[in-house]
């Protein structure tokens, strides 16, 4: 090959490689251009550690990392003004040496010449040699050691920047911007951990601000504020000033089925079909009564006290005769079998007010319930404690599940499986809904969620 031609080739294989090259910086240039000028920016990575309250992962730079790669349930949270992170976690992200001393509690963090020092179960902080009190004292919770954020924080270096349950540990003088701040809630607020701090969470136009167990504390927050509305983890609607609860309410298209002759102990299940038939699944009981899982703890007498199962756990005894033993089963696995006909649409509101659950109702969805066969409270002398697996329980054989379909001033309206009645005087529903456990499952709407 002549000389020239492999010159000419070499030339052509170098412009190749600059195109290539250029192609992504022209396109970056561009994608910077404004109109009407040449203002652009290269975007240059960020060390900023940024938190978010309840959420078990954080932005380091541009990652997200988890809070704790072996605990998933470590979060921020705030305890009397304070916010607490993991130790393990800050020593990390802040490049800091961390050193514990069993014999005098201290937990004990180095950088450089910065030493900040907690004590456990103690509230203060020494830095660089004093002494100062914090809020909150360090503490154990779920194996990791929580300490104060903002004095081992500030030690090292970082500025604190907070809003609406976001931190930003940063090195900047100046403030996020508003942008930064959306962007981050848009993202850690989908890793909010629910199941450890309450399902309920208060939103403002679309921006998380807390997150609550209990339904009304959550409300009561809400109220504070113009605009602020509940959320279900996140995604549905549980309480909304524009949508008051009606006065009264009745939801006419829930089937009423009866759990006789087939059933003779199995109202819940058949509750249970109610419940998902009102949300257009075609199921029925005895597929139900086949799917719930169930305790297999045999009926025994020993000593005098009786052995038997856990209607937490399972369906307990024999559902299909009263020839022999049983009982029936509570909310946790008829939500578990819920949610195989309505995946992630089921929401087990167990423990929540009576408030909240005709609030529910009055939106127009029914709600599963155990109650009792007596539509009220049970006698003391009706109740018996048998031991489990798990440890002793009382129960009575006057459990009772149906759904509850409206409501007025005076009367909670019912769907209930031995057809016997279609209304309960309201306070008498109180006594015995709470007497026995606030047990309460409901559906969600289908692909809403909160903007």
């Amino acid at each position: 090959m002549p000389q020239f031609v492999r010159r000419l080739n070499r030339w052509l294989l170098f412009l190749i490689l600059l195109a290539l090259c250029a192609f992504p910086i022209q396109f970056l240039f561009a994608s910077k251009f404004k109109e009407g000028g040449l203002s652009f920016s290269f975007g240059m990575p960020t060390d900023d550690i940024v938190l978010m309250l309840h959420s078990n992962t954080a932005y380091v730079g541009r990652y997200l990392v988890p809070i704790d790669e072996r605990e998933n349930k470590a979060s921020p949270y705030q305890q009397s003004g304070e916010t607490l992170v993991p130790a393990r976690f800050l020593a990390s992200k802040l490049e800091a040496e961390l050193a514990y001393d069993e014999a005098t509690g201290t937990i004990t963090f180095t950088k450089d010449e910065a030493r900040v020092t907690y004590r456990l179960n103690k509230p203060e902080v020494k830095i660089a040699g004093a002494t100062s009190s914090v809020k909150t004292a360090p503490h154990v919770k779920n194996g990791l050691t929580y300490v104060p954020l903002r004095p081992v924080s500030e030690a090292l270096g970082r500025n604190i920047y907070a809003r609406d349950g976001l931190i930003a540990l940063s090195k900047r003088d100046d403030a996020p911007n508003e942008a930064e701040w959306n962007d981050w809630r848009k993202e850690l607020s989908q890793y909010i951990d629910y199941d450890t701090f309450g399902p309920y969470g208060v939103q403002l136009g679309g921006r998380f601000e807390r997150v609550f167990r209990r339904w009304e504390d959550a409300v009561a927050y809400a109220r504070q504020a113009p605009g602020r509305r509940v959320t279900y983890r996140g995604q549905h609607v549980m309480w909304d000033p524009e949508k008051p609860a009606p006065k009264s309410f009745r939801y006419n298209g829930a089937p009423l089925i009866l759990q006789l002759p087939e059933l003779p102990r199995g109202c819940e299940v058949t509750a249970l079909a109610m419940l998902l038939k009102t949300a257009d699944v075609d199921v029925d009981k005895m597929d139900l009564a086949r799917e719930i899982r169930k305790d297999p703890t045999p009926y025994k007498k020993v000593g005098g006290k009786v052995h038997f199962g856990n209607p937490h756990n399972g369906f307990v005894g024999d559902m299909y005769t009263f020839a022999n033993p049983g009982l029936g089963v509570y909310h946790e696995p008829i939500a578990e079998l819920a949610e195989r006909y309505l995946p992630g649409r089921i929401a087990n509101l167990t423990g929540t007010s009576v408030e909240h659950l005709l609030w529910i109702v009055g939106q127009g969805t029914p709600v599963w319930v155990i109650h009792t066969t007596m539509y009220d409270e049970v006698p003391d002398k009706y109740w018996v404690t048998w031991q489990t697996t798990d440890g002793p329980i009382r129960v009575t054989y006057f459990e009772h599940s149906f759904i509850v379909t409206g409501y007025d001033e005076k009367y909670v309206y019912i769907n209930d499986p031995l057809g016997r009645r279609n209304r309960i005087e309201r306070s008498a529903f109180q006594r015995g809904w709470e007497q026995m456990g606030s047990q309460a499952i409901t559906y969600l709407p289908s692909e809403e969620s909160v903007e």
